[in-house]
């Protein structure tokens, strides 16, 4: 079986490692196309230790439902870490069916403690009952 000069570059990419940079030429240019793949950057480990800019989110905590009786309300920092961690600037939207309902049938308010970097104050950010279906802003970006 003969293989093409196309299929000889596709089979050698493809055993390269993921982290390779791959060098495909342009027939007729004496050039080539540089491809250096880059690692998916939409999950953020929530268990990571904090190595973000000087201005980027910090998480301090969260939770959903301190307002319903009988109940202190729903500790739910791991995803609003998840989300926010190391960003500059995060609309959370919150659902409580990525969430949990620790109350059902009451309406549940939703507080956010956070900071911008290490020593900053304090900063909050709230949504009133029903905060299902609403967001909430996190901004540490430069004022």
């Amino acid at each position: 079986m003969k293989l093409g000069r196309w299929a000889m570059l596709l089979l050698v990419a493809c055993a390269m490692p993921a982290s390779a940079q791959i060098s495909i030429p342009l027939p007729g240019t004496g050039g080539s196309i540089q491809i250096n793949p880059q690692p998916d950057q939409r999950y953020q480990d929530p268990n990571r230790p904090y190595y973000g800019t000087a201005s980027s989110i910090r998480v301090l905590g969260a939770v959903y439902g301190r307002n319903c009786r009988g109940q202190r309300g729903a500790n739910v920092t791991d995803d609003l870490v998840r989300y926010c961690q190391g960003r500059d600037y995060c609309v959370y939207r919150i659902d409580y069916r990525q969430i949990g309902d620790p109350s059902p049938g009451c309406g549940k308010d939703y507080h956010a403690r956070y900071i911008c970097r290490d020593g900053d104050v304090e900063r909050y950010a709230s949504a009133g009952a029903e905060a299902s279906g609403q967001s909430v802003i996190l901004d540490c970006r430069r004022r």
